[in-house]
């Protein structure tokens, strides 16, 4: 059997999610997971077992991905490894014919006890939300509709929502921050933020006319790793806090008195298809010391052998 550290890219909106749903042994393309593991079986050699892929994130639907990782497991007839760079232009190609928003950035052969959630050192978000300069302004650039929140409203303090990102550094417990799926007897939801800023941002299309009735805004968080929900919530209070929905105190009764049942009602949550995983950033030193690289070549599949088959 063989195991491959991946690197990933897709457009969230066009799934159902990155990670497989409910019975695990179905044949499934709506989530990211699946699609991946419906290309594996593509191919060539064609794969003894079905192919597996683990995930170091997990995401919502409509959560974009610009770069994550995971790791494969693949077993074929000759119980040799693939070729990587084989493997990268098949699911490429595959993803290509098919339609499906997804790009495989990378592919390394690794030693069975390879884990590459133990590898990963900080995973950064971007939330991206845009205001319109005159509050009336509804035509929305086409562009920016499936990965940017539209915020309306009459007022909106930038400045304070600057200053309310303090609020959240420093080691804290992000209980009230986490979805309701999160809840475990032994989960930690004690987190620290690496860093969390409000930062001014360009339109994805500058040339589309209507892009210059925005203003657009980056919510960047990063941190080792994040509840699920986490990261939707911050920004959800961080926004409200702009908007004057609630005060600084009100994130303070969140944080100070952490619960499921501690959301503050006046929030909706926003919605996901502004948030972009936008690196994860993992330890090369690590990577390098589990990767096969003396044996590659007298391990991989002759590339005759692949287009015979």
């Amino acid at each position: 059997m063989g195991k491959y550290f991946i690197k990933f890219s897709f457009i969230g909106t066009l799934y159902r999610g990155l990670q497989k749903h409910v019975n695990k042994n179905i044949l499934d393309i709506d989530s990211v997971q699946g699609a991946i593991e419906t290309a594996l079986l593509t191919i060539h050699p064609k794969p003894v077992s079905k192919p597996r892929l683990y995930l170091t994130s997990r995401t919502d639907a409509g959560v974009h991905a610009l770069q994550t990782i995971g790791q494969i497991t693949l077993e074929n007839r000759y119980n040799k490894l693939y070729n990587p760079e084989e493997i990268l232009r098949q699911l490429n190609r595959f993803f290509r014919k098919t339609s499906h928003f997804i790009r495989i950035l990378e592919c390394v052969p690794v030693v069975e006890e390879f884990q590459a959630k133990n590898i990963v050192k900080s995973k950064t978000y971007i939330y991206r939300f845009m205001i319109a300069k005159k509050y009336d302004e509804q035509r929305l650039p086409i562009s920016e509709m499936c990965h940017s929140f539209h915020l309306k409203s009459y007022t909106f303090d930038i400045e304070r929502m600057k200053e309310g990102t303090k609020l959240f550094m420093g080691l804290k417990d992000f209980r009230t921050f986490a979805s309701q799926s999160n809840k475990c007897l032994n989960r930690n939801y004690v987190r620290s933020l690496n860093s969390l800023t409000i930062e001014k941002a360009q339109p994805l299309m500058y040339f589309d006319e209507l892009s210059t009735n925005f203003n657009y805004w980056h919510v960047v968080i990063s941190s080792k790793g994040f509840l699920f929900n986490q990261v939707r919530r911050i920004t959800s209070a961080l926004l409200g806090l702009g908007t004057g929905r609630i005060t600084e105190k009100d994130i303070n009764t969140m944080l100070q008195v952490p619960s499921t049942k501690n959301w503050n009602t006046h929030l909706p949550v926003v919605v996901p298809h502004g948030l972009h995983l936008v690196k994860v950033d993992y330890d090369l030193n690590e990577l390098e010391k589990y990767t096969i690289k003396d044996k590659l070549k007298e391990l991989n599949i002759d590339s005759s052998i692949q287009s015979v088959n």
